[in-house]
């Protein structure tokens, strides 16, 4: 930025005169002794602005800046001075200003050019100070939803947990035979949650978990149970976040009545068209359980504003005698 400047201060009229009069370019009238002394103190200039302000500007000493800034004037004023007419008028004889120029008038023309030069530098500090500003507050802001992001999927771990070994609890309660298989199948599962750290997975891998907990969830029960569970994975390169999809699964268990032959518990997870459907219904139980709640669902919820804002559909319909969910996610 502060080389296109110089640039544009040294040579950029002469530049765009010469393109404008359709003049050919004189490379002996604007490469000499003059412009690299004009690139000096302008380069000079414009990075003291830079340091004064990058020293006094964040902790907000505003007086001392000023005073710095008004010394700066001073010292631009003896470095053109030393550069523009002792340097070039005693080693290539040349002249910046004529002999008898007016003090009065020599010192206006160099605070003008000065104030300019600082004014410039100071815009653009502040332009690269708002760009930092706002690319820290980014990166901080997209640390915070990291964070929250990973703290809401730590709950997922417990929270499954704690219901699951409940279901093995009872089954050992009873002295079941299921119940060394309950607790092989628990173990594959937190496996899973244990080494599957991607923020995204492949949609199979996902079903494969869900698959998984329906298997030891079947273990409860004596009897078969009247479901109609469904997977279309049409477009294979679909990903989802791990664990966004279990809870709902959890839920039906939980609250829903998953042996009624007339009311199937009904899972559907589909992919086409870069989208995920994934569908859930089951009958309500009269049963109430978990009377303290749970965390599951505004889990999902939160997950789902952080990783798909304004990129999913939840709907949720619940009445008297059955619950249903549908959650469209545009990958």
């Amino acid at each position: 930025m502060y080389g296109f400047l110089c640039f544009f201060l040294i040579w950029g009229w002469d530049l765009i005169n010469s393109l404008k009069l359709n003049r050919s370019i004189q490379w002996n009238r604007i490469i000499g002794p003059f412009h690299f002394t004009q690139l000096i103190y302008i380069l000079t200039t414009l990075l003291a602005t830079r340091y004064l302000f990058k020293k006094y500007y964040p902790v907000k000493k505003y007086f001392s800046l000023i005073i710095s800034l008004l010394l700066l004037i001073a010292v631009f004023i003896l470095l053109r001075s030393c550069l523009a007419q002792l340097f070039l008028s005693h080693v290539f004889n040349i002249l910046n200003y004529p002999g008898d120029v007016r003090i009065s008038y020599y010192a206006l023309d160099n605070i003008y050019y000065a104030v300019v030069y600082i004014v410039l530098g100071t815009l653009v500090f502040l332009l690269d100070h708002q760009l930092h500003s706002q690319k820290n507050e980014a990166g901080l802001k997209q640390e915070s939803i990291k964070a929250e992001l990973a703290f809401l999927r730590s709950q997922v771990s417990p929270h499954f947990l704690f219901n699951s070994l409940n279901n093995i609890y009872s089954l050992s309660y009873r002295k079941s035979d299921k119940a060394p298989d309950a607790i092989l199948k628990l173990s594959e599962l937190t496996r899973y949650m244990l080494y599957e750290n991607q923020d995204f997975i492949p949609l199979e891998k996902e079903w494969d978990y869900i698959q998984n907990f329906i298997s030891l969830q079947q273990l409860r029960y004596e009897s078969g149970l009247n479901m109609q569970i469904h997977f279309n994975n049409s477009y294979p390169k679909a990903q989802i976040a791990p664990y966004l999809l279990i809870p709902f699964v959890e839920n039906a268990f939980k609250h829903g009545k998953v042996q009624d032959e007339h009311f199937p518990l009904i899972i559907s997870l589909q992919s086409h068209e870069k989208q995920v459907i994934f569908e859930v219904k089951n009958k309500i139980s009269s049963q109430q359980k978990d009377k303290d709640g749970g965390i599951g669902l505004e889990n999902v919820r939160r997950r789902l504003a952080l990783l798909y804002p304004a990129k999913h559909h939840l709907m949720i319909n619940k009445d008297a005698d059955s619950f249903d969910i549908c959650l469209k996610i545009n990958l």
